[in-house]
């Protein structure tokens, strides 16, 4: 317990990933606030159940860049460094990564969509600049018990929310139907959200239940390259279907869709495979342990 404890002579300072999850806390509150604000205006004099189409443009900015981004990034601090051997981090660069995104949020609720699409670039820039997500490792990944290509993957995410932040500046330009902004928000939302819970989610959560190793890394290198297909694939698809650039483009959605789903299989599937399997000698009672053991054991 002593490592937790403030040092002598000066008060206890917030590392930088405990500042970024509280700043997406701060966001899931300012969530709930707006939805019950809005939810209550609809019930009052509202003449469809349905929200506005702008208000939900924005209320989806805060719920994608005010919670999900600051929580992944500041998860992403506490454990990529060592699981990716990356360099320190840039506290500076994800504080302004931060700002950026809270900055894109208020222009967003203001009706200036184009300055927001520009601050949420910004910001996954700053992300991925903070986290070094791009640079040489110092030193070599931790990949035992899990797809050789881990890695590669969650620097895929991180590329995903550059794309997801490219795309919605895109939109804020030159939509006409909604085709560029839902390719956005499903390049955030499947290209980066699920991309990092698959990759993290297999690499962490059997450690945490007392199995020190996944149950196929070749299933899970499977799903991974499944979903970036698949994301892949409807990204482009949405974007020249919907915005009338090329009618052939309408059936390959469906496809997208069948690829992620399976995606999904794959990834339950490892998770229910490694969970249920007998524990390994010696773990059971580790299982039971204090949290911060069971971590210690997920970045081995």
């Amino acid at each position: 317990m002593s490592q937790h404890r403030p040092a002598a002579g000066g008060p206890a300072r917030l590392e930088t990933w405990v500042r970024i999850v509280i700043a997406g806390t701060v966001g899931w509150l300012a969530v709930l606030s707006v939805n019950a604000v809005a939810v209550t205006a609809l019930a009052i004099r509202g003449g469809s159940p349905a929200v506005p189409h702008a208000f939900n443009q924005h209320f989806l900015a805060l719920v994608a860049w005010g919670v999900l981004a600051p929580f992944i990034w500041g998860f992403s601090a506490r454990w990529m460094p060592v699981l990716l051997g990356l360099r320190p981090l840039r506290p500076v660069a994800l504080a302004w990564a931060v700002a950026a995104s809270a900055a894109g949020i208020a222009l967003m609720f203001a009706g200036a969509s184009l300055a927001a699409g520009a601050a949420f670039l910004a910001a996954a820039i700053l992300a991925a600049v903070g986290l070094r997500m791009f640079e040489l490792p110092a030193y070599e990944p931790r990949t035992r018990g899990v797809h050789r290509r881990f890695p590669t993957f969650v620097r895929m995410a991180y590329g995903w929310l550059v794309v997801a932040a490219l795309l919605g500046l895109a939109a804020a330009r030159w939509d006409v139907s909604g085709g560029i902004w839902g390719a956005s928000r499903h390049a955030f939302t499947v290209g980066f959200t699920a991309a990092m819970v698959f990759a993290v989610g297999q690499r962490m959560l059997p450690a945490f239940m007392g199995h020190h190793t996944l149950w196929s890394p070749r299933l899970m290198g499977a799903g991974l390259w499944l979903l970036m297909a698949g994301c892949a694939l409807r990204v482009s698809a949405e974007i020249l279907a919907y915005q009338g650039y090329a009618p052939w483009a309408w059936p390959v959605l469906p496809v997208s869709a069948v690829v992620e789903l399976a995606a999904v299989a794959a990834f339950a599937l490892n998770l229910l495979a490694s969970l249920g399997a007998a524990a390994p000698h010696g773990t059971a009672m580790a299982a039971g342990s204090a949290g911060a053991g069971a971590g210690s054991a997920a970045v081995r």
